[in-house]
């Protein structure tokens, strides 16, 4: 429901949710003072709030200057610098490559001219990667008057046991009617990728654990499911989406006969058609839903 009324001895409290179940603040009845509402939903939780206020016979709400600041701000208290934060990054502004070149930047500086190119590498990869998803969101994919079925995330910093700094950056994360993809590029120009059972072998390179990617996928999806399941306010999420892992290769061609356990590995040129592939389990609503969790950084580093 979009609000909900909690009452308890000196407290009458209306929580205000989204139609996707998301925490927009409270409203407290007895001051009528608004909290907890992030920048930028207020008007969201004004309808949300006098819709439900009118239909329980309660005056509504005048209009934003009763949804007051917190305290602090109200105490002469200067905005930060970039303003009052909603508490988490919208991962949706990242774009493909995110932060790569401010790393290249920082290597030449360090160890020389030719200390950029692995960044480089990724980031012409992860643009290759991005071109080819975003076939996914442009006409003919695109329906009259509805938004796109699939959404897509760029450079998102997970929180990882395996990783030697604790997290692990997702180079891709795609959402769309089939569920979840964590997509990871490898960019080997002319080069060629050996295809194993349990590992890539990327040439000069060195090889690729599937292994480690099949447990990132499995992390990736716990995290969506207590997303979604907080979103809810529940404690868990009875039918989390499916999460698929999968390496896409730029640059390189594909050989062996190995068969990858748990992992999809395709060509660039081939990722928009598999992914679609995987059928259609989810509505617009779920994907809606599962996108609206993903682009919160906290729900992959809190």
């Amino acid at each position: 429901m979009p609000a909900r009324r909690k009452r308890r001895p000196g407290s009458d409290r209306l929580y205000v949710t989204s139609a996707d179940g998301l925490p927009l603040g409270h409203l407290d009845l007895f001051t009528r003072v608004a909290h907890d509402v992030p920048a930028g939903y207020r008007e969201r939780f004004l309808q949300e709030a006098n819709a439900w206020l009118w239909s329980n016979n309660m005056p509504p709400m005048g209009g934003p200057a009763e949804v007051v600041e917190p305290a602090a701000l109200g105490a002469g208290v200067e905005a930060p610098d970039g303003g009052w934060s909603p508490g988490w990054e919208d991962l949706a502004l990242h774009r493909p490559g995110h932060g790569l070149l401010e790393r290249a930047a920082e290597a030449r500086v360090a160890r020389g001219p030719d200390a950029d190119r692995p960044y480089r590498l990724r980031a012409d990869g992860q643009h290759a990667v991005a071109e080819a998803l975003a076939k996914l969101t442009r006409p003919p994919s695109l329906r009259r008057g509805r938004e796109p079925r699939w959404r897509i995330l760029h450079t998102v910093t997970m929180a990882f046991e395996e990783a030697t700094e604790g997290t692990v950056v997702l180079d891709h994360l795609v959402v769309g009617p089939p569920g979840v993809f964590v997509v990871e590029v490898v960019n080997i120009p002319g080069g060629r990728v050996g295809l194993g059972d349990h590992q890539l072998d990327l040439g000069g390179s060195g090889t690729l654990d599937l292994g480690r990617r099949r447990r990132i996928g499995l992390e990736a999806a716990d995290r969506v499911s207590v997303a979604l399941a907080r979103a809810a306010g529940a404690t868990e999420t009875l039918d989390p989406p499916a999460v698929h892992p999968v390496v896409a290769v730029v640059g390189a061609i594909l050989v062996g006969q190995g068969r990858p356990r748990g992992v999809t590995v395709t060509r660039v040129g081939q990722l928009p058609r598999l992914l679609t592939a995987f059928g259609s389990p989810l509505s617009d609503l779920a994907v809606a839903q599962i996108h609206e969790v993903a682009r919160r950084s906290t729900t992959w580093t809190a």
